[in-house]
């Protein structure tokens, strides 16, 4: 049995025996035994004691009016009035109206039926998840610690993540949204961005709906595909409406998935995303409905893939956060050999304990009977369900035994699947210069790169440098600028249009400077401070097939616009007699944030984008590209070297007009 370690991380668990009255009965998938399962394995293993008071923090309900933040008055008094406690003393008129009220506000004898004391249990719950982030952030609803050192950065609430409610309707097991009520409290209370990650198997669709048009709150929802799935919702194309366009992103993953298809999804999506929104606290939700296991869904995933989504959780929260990170539960139906196992592997996560490689035999002596009595039922529901039948015995180690879960026969399928889902959501929500930041794939043209494509024709000097003259004095211009010579350089602190942060920009570049694929020129001053930049780089996914062609992204920093240098910037970049051999395109996009600070409306905007690359040989073109086709204030230029052969050229034409066959990304 590990020590607990003298002086703990800050980070704190979040459990009153009170929660366990959420629970919808015996015959229900969602049942309390697997928080009480939970915290007994913590308990037995030494992750965590209740009675020491360093790694627990106490919740308290949501009140009324905290509860409104997200829910709609007229529901939170249904709630209230269909948790009576004994229906049998109602007169029928009585009875009859709760049941209509019932129905009304999505309460059956379905998914979600009503609970008796179903209000308070949900209020504890929803406050829990508010204690939990305000505690992170600092806000008095946290608590009171003697000093900020003992303040948590992480906290841990396991009956959270009921993230189907909606506003006005009870949903998938979910009364109130715990989540949408704490992020709510958030937004009203601070500035702060909020990043939520939700990895439980159904998408995350109340808080999506919560927090739709709202750009502080970046949404990201990995999923199985709502094709066969509860909610039915949380396709690709749900990307948020008004000026939260962009900020919610889905990722439908196909049935079947194995660890190794979903932690590459994560891998290709969650930096890139995050580098963008720059955001300064996460919210993930750790439904283990994912596993393999589950008998209520059709992913793959072994503890392997779910630890991986914890460890991503924990590093991105310290990259990007400074440590600031609320997990919660969520969903997970395998109630004893999965839910504790997953739920306290997060939490030695979270508290940097090293797991135990094997389960405390006393706790597998106490459980292993009750999931005995269940088995048959789980074997029954996994055969509707359409799975095969699990394991035949209880676990006796954390992680899963490999023999215990064998290749999928359509594995090449279902990862090439998701490979093109991913491409698409990349290709709709992170920005070129991010994407190219972070490339998922190096694409490499036939000689050793692009920096050799361009200098095949005319000059060989590896790099070339100018000086224009500008109102505030020299601005010096230089292509194909090598790592070491960005390392010696400094970002402009009005330089944020892709990253939000001129550090993370900086960073953006310094990556796009060491891909043989990119060729990036530099706006610079003589004191070392990069004020703009232009980049050249593959085109991703939606061009496959399609030879030589380029995405050009420009971006000068908020400091030194109006003097003409994105015009001189872009002319410089694309002097090269090489080009010609290129098709090139640019994209401009009236939801990228950048043009919430030029105080101008997307239309101008657009006019703006299509005058800089119209100086330098760009056309307009009318397509069907998703970004452009879907938003009118969007524009795609291009501009068709003199060299392009006909037939490349041709292709390139009937892609901007073809109907996008979305599916085949």
């Amino acid at each position: 049995m590990p020590e607990q370690p003298p002086n703990p991380p800050r980070a704190r668990l979040i459990f009153d025996p009170a929660e366990l009255k959420y629970d919808f009965g015996p015959h229900h998938p969602l049942q309390a035994r697997r928080l009480i399962s939970l915290i007994d394995l913590l308990e037995t293993s030494g992750l965590w004691r209740s009675a020491r008071e360093q790694t627990r923090l106490p919740l308290r309900a949501a009140t009324i009016e905290e509860l409104s933040l997200n829910h709609t008055a007229d529901y939170i008094e249904a709630v209230q009035r269909l948790s009576v406690v004994d229906r049998e003393v109602l007169a029928p008129d009585e009875e009859r109206e709760l049941e209509k009220l019932g129905l009304h506000y999505g309460f059956g004898e379905g998914d979600t039926p009503a609970l008796p004391d179903m209000h308070d249990v949900s209020a504890l719950i929803a406050g829990g998840s508010l204690v939990a982030l305000s505690a992170v952030m600092g806000l008095p609803e946290g608590g009171t610690f003697s000093s900020e050192e003992d303040r948590p950065l992480h906290v841990y609430h396991p009956a959270g993540g009921l993230h189907h409610a909606w506003a006005d309707r009870a949903s998938g097991f979910c009364v109130y949204n715990d989540i949408s009520v704490a992020i709510a409290h958030i937004l009203q209370t601070t500035e702060a961005k909020v990043l939520y990650i939700d990895f439980d198997a159904h998408h995350g669709d109340g808080v999506q709906k919560s927090f739709y048009d709202d750009p502080r709150v970046m949404k990201i929802s990995f999923h199985e595909t709502g094709r066969y799935l509860f909610p039915g919702t949380g396709d690709v194309l749900e990307l948020g409406s008004g000026t939260g366009r962009g900020y919610t992103v889905n990722v439908p993953l196909e049935p079947f998935t194995e660890d190794d298809s979903y932690n590459e999804a994560m891998n290709a999506l969650l930096h890139p995303l995050i580098t963008f929104f720059a955001p300064d606290v996460i919210v993930s939700v750790h439904g283990c409905d994912t596993h393999a296991w589950d008998p209520l869904t059709h992913l793959k995933l072994t503890m392997r893939g779910i630890q991986k989504q914890m460890k991503m959780a924990h590093q991105l929260a310290h990259t990007y956060c400074q440590g600031r990170w609320v997990a919660l539960g969520g969903g997970g139906y395998d109630l004893y050999r999965v839910v504790p196992r997953a739920w306290s592997m997060l939490w030695a996560e979270m508290s940097d304990q090293a797991l135990p490689k094997e389960l405390p035999a006393e706790w597998v002596t106490r459980w292993r009977p009750e999931w005995l009595a269940v088995q048959n039922q789980e074997e029954a529901a996994q055969e509707m369900m359409g799975k095969a039948t699990a394991a035949d015995d209880f676990p006796t180690t954390y992680m899963d035994r490999q023999e215990d879960f064998p290749a999928q026969p359509r594995r090449w399928h279902i990862n090439e699947a998701n490979r093109l889902t991913v491409a698409l959501v990349r290709h709709l929500l992170v920005p070129s210069s991010v994407r190219h930041a972070f490339p998922t794939v190096q694409y490499r043209s036939p000689l050793t790169g692009l920096f050799d494509l361009l200098h095949l024709r005319g000059t060989a000097t590896p790099s070339r440098s100018k000086v224009i003259e500008t109102r505030t004095g020299e601005v010096l211009l230089r292509d194909f600028c090598p790592p070491s010579f960005v390392e010696r350089l400094r970002p402009d602190d009005g330089l944020r249009a892709f990253a939000r942060l001129p550090e993370r920009e900086y960073q953006l570049l310094l990556g796009i400077s060491k891909s043989p694929d990119c060729a990036l020129a530099l706006a610079y001053t003589p004191s070392g401070e990069i004020i703009g930049e232009v980049t050249l780089a593959p085109a991703d996914a939606f061009w496959d097939g399609i030879e030589n062609v380029h995405e050009v992204a420009i971006e000068v920093s908020s400091n030194w616009r109006g003097m003409g240098i994105a015009r001189r910037l872009l002319a410089f970049a694309l002097e090269l007699d090489a080009l010609e051999d290129m098709i090139l395109f640019a994209i401009g996009l009236s939801w990228h944030w950048d043009t919430q600070g030029l105080g101008i409306t997307v239309h101008r905007y657009r006019q703006i984008i299509v005058k800089l690359f119209a100086s330098q040989g760009f056309v307009e073109y009318p397509t069907t590209e998703p970004n452009v086709s879907m938003e009118p204030g969007n524009v795609l230029l291009a501009r068709v070297g003199s060299r392009v052969d006909q037939r490349v050229a041709s292709q390139f034409h009937s892609r901007l007009l073809s109907t996008p066959n979305l599916s085949r990304f």
